[in-house]
């Protein structure tokens, strides 16, 4: 059986609200971009508290109101 390597590209792929937030979405965080662990609320709906992982592990979460708006990213396979 041989082994094939795919090539994946990272690319934007929409604005979010953080409501709109799942796990392992690849968001933009200070210009870098990270894997999202989980997405909490406070008690009126009006902050929301997402935690990430960044690519060497680290893990950190942000407060991020109800309006924000947060860039999500993708992989797809590039043309050929």
């Amino acid at each position: 059986m041989s082994a094939t390597m795919i090539s994946m590209e990272l690319v934007y792929a929409d604005n979010l609200t953080p409501d709109q937030l799942m796990a392992d979405d690849l968001i933009e965080v200070e210009d870098q971009i990270v894997t999202v662990i989980g997405v909490e609320s406070d008690s009126t709906g009006d902050n929301y508290f997402i935690a990430y992982t960044d690519d060497y592990g680290d893990k950190d979460v942000i407060e991020l109101s109800f309006d924000s708006k947060v860039k999500l990213f993708v992989f797809i396979e590039p043309d050929e």
